[in-house]
C-alpha cells in the first residue's frame, strides 16, 4: 500500500515536468512559390516526429528545448528523392526559416498548451 502511494505521489509530482517539455510545432514546406504542405506536430522535447505526404515529401524532426525560450530543431526533409537535413535554433513563438535552393522549410514552436494555462 505504501509503495503504491509513493508511486502515485511520484507520478503526480513529476507530471508538470513532462508538461513543460511538451511542444507544438507548426511547419510549412514550399518549393518555389508552391506550398507542398503545412504539417503540425505535438511532441515531447527530444523525441522524433515523422510525417509523409503521399509521396510528395517526408519530414522527420527532433525538437529539443534549450535555455532562454529557445528550441533546437534538427530535421530531415526528403522531396523527389533529395534529402535536406537543416538544423537551426528557434525562438518560441517566432517563425524561423531555412532555404536550400528553391526549397524553404519554416518552423514555429510553442509550448504545448495545458488545461492549467
Amino acid at each position: 500500500m505504501r509503495v503504491t502511494f509513493l508511486a502515485l505521489l511520484l507520478c503526480l509530482v513529476s507530471f508538470p515536468l513532462f508538461g513543460d517539455d511538451a511542444l507544438f510545432i507548426e511547419s510549412k514546406i514550399t518549393v518555389g512559390n508552391s506550398a507542398l504542405g503545412a504539417p503540425t506536430f505535438s511532441v515531447i522535447s527530444g523525441t522524433r516526429a515523422n510525417v509523409s505526404a503521399q509521396g510528395q515529401y517526408d519530414l522527420s524532426l527532433v525538437a529539443t528545448s534549450q535555455k532562454n525560450d529557445e528550441v533546437f530543431v534538427s530535421t530531415n526533409l526528403t522531396i523527389d528523392g533529395q534529402t535536406l537535413a537543416p538544423s537551426f535554433l528557434v525562438k518560441l513563438g517566432q517563425e524561423s526559416s531555412v532555404s536550400i535552393g528553391e526549397t524553404t522549410l519554416t518552423i514555429m514552436v510553442r509550448r504545448h498548451a495545458t488545461e492549467n494555462t
